[in-house]
């Protein structure tokens, strides 16, 4: 990886930039923390590396060059539903009209010139399936039920009868060079079933970046082990995992780490090596052992943040080098709510761009509260909220009752954040609120 502008000086001069949100790495705002990362990392994003790779292992990726049509879609005018191809010659200003079934047409059938040669446009129609081909001679298809069938004859009321009805015309949705999908786009399984239909067999990606994470601290204890009294069970790198996992990234997990210089470094020095982009969990508190702000920046050009938000004040973010290598970091708290918040509202999105992805923002939804809810001027606030529907179906949230920043179960019982805004201070019963997916 390549080494960035210092990060010190990006910070004054892009405080500079931002004269109406001065940069204030004590109490930083979280979109000025995302737009500062998003500018540290473009010269890393610029150079990205690329792949084909089938579209059946393309869920997820994101592209690298842009899908364009090589085709119309549809490639020929067909029918939208099963009926009876005409010619809207024939209706003639007639109420009513009987016409003779001359043939019929399948969907995937090919129409050879002399099937039509005596067709005749005035008295004829041709049976025919939803995608069949419409014959040239024809320019309407009517329902078939709305038709009387006698014998080989069809009858029909032409009022609200309309030429160019059930039709679907050559290119109408997508004409042969139009672009489909931006470079970009992150492939959903829709976007999968429209490049399929577009005939491509491969796609053009980006590379998955390499994420290597672990956790610090000396009261950390491996999930199946015998637990000492003092200890907790290590529940952060489990929630990376899924985190990491549901991104499309290459996750490699480093372990735990107790706090000493000596293992923290060599626990660097390896992931510095393998990895984009190192995640920790500890070691970022007020009041914690220095130990992991010490290695940091020893190892890197490494700034320590603390976000204006509850949970989840202490950041670190920076570049970490170790002889030719190097990597991004993200320093996130211990706590693990506070981690989950940091990572979803923050971290989430700068690897999407990172990984090349156009959108990187997750959407925001909105809820009535339910209760009142008083906080501090300046600083957003992230609740585990649980949504339901009043008798009139309208969409309310309901903050659960343990909001404390190391309640794992208020995560899983929870179905949101609800996002209380910095600049106010005082929520009402039934006031509307901004609410994103915890797992988004």
């Amino acid at each position: 990886m390549k080494h960035f502008e210092k990060l010190s000086n990006l910070e004054q001069s892009w405080g500079k930039k931002q004269s109406d949100k001065p940069f204030d790495p004590n109490n930083l705002d979280i979109e000025s923390a995302k737009a500062f990362i998003q500018e540290y990392i473009q010269p890393l994003r610029a150079e990205l590396s690329d792949e084909q790779i089938p579209l059946e292992s393309s869920l997820g990726r994101i592209l690298s060059q842009p899908i364009v049509a090589l085709h119309d879609v549809p490639s020929a005018n067909n029918s939208a539903m099963d009926g009876y191809a005409f010619a809207s010659a024939a209706l003639q200003n007639k109420n009513l009209v009987t016409l003779e079934v001359f043939n019929k047409q399948f969907a995937g059938q090919a129409i050879e010139s002399e099937q039509f040669i005596n067709f005749d446009p005035q008295r004829h129609v041709v049976r025919i399936m939803t995608g069949g081909l419409v014959p040239p001679e024809c320019d309407s298809v009517i329902a078939q039920e709305l038709v009387a069938i006698e014998d080989q004859y069809v009858r029909f009321d032409t009022q609200g009868v309309e030429r160019g009805q059930n039709l679907r015309f050559q290119g109408e949705e997508i004409q042969a060079g139009d672009v489909i999908l931006n470079k970009g786009k992150c492939l959903s399984a829709s976007d999968l079933g429209l490049i399929a239909s577009l005939g491509y067999r491969s796609v053009q990606v980006y590379r998955k970046i390499r994420i290597a994470y672990f956790s610090t601290g000396n009261e950390l204890t491996p999930p199946g082990e015998p637990l000492p009294i003092g200890h907790i069970y290590d529940s952060n790198r489990f929630i990376l995992l899924g985190l990491l996992d549901s991104l499309g990234c290459i996750g490699i997990d480093l372990g735990m780490v107790r706090d000493e210089t000596d293992l923290l470094r060599a626990k660097f020095h390896a992931a510095i090596q393998i990895a984009d982009v190192i995640i920790t969990s500890g070691g970022m508190s007020v009041g914690e052992a220095d130990f992991t702000k010490t290695v940091m920046n020893e190892l890197g050009d490494v700034a320590f943040w603390s976000l204006a938000i509850k949970p989840g004040r202490p950041i670190a973010f920076g570049q970490m080098t170790n002889e030719n290598h190097s990597a991004l970091l993200f320093g996130l708290p211990g706590n693990p709510v506070a981690m989950m918040v940091t990572f979803t509202q923050l971290v989430k999105d700068m690897l999407l761009y990172l990984g090349g992805s156009d959108a990187i923002s997750a959407p925001f939804y909105c809820a009535k509260l339910d209760g009142t809810r008083k906080k501090r001027l300046g600083r957003t606030e992230f609740l585990r909220g649980v949504l339901y529907r009043n008798s009139n179906d309208e969409l309310w949230v309901r903050p659960h009752e343990n909001q404390g920043s190391g309640a794992l179960r208020s995560i899983s019982e929870s179905d949101c954040f609800i996002i209380l805004q910095a600049d106010i201070i005082e929520y009402v019963h039934g006031q509307s609120v901004d609410i994103s997916a915890i797992n988004n």
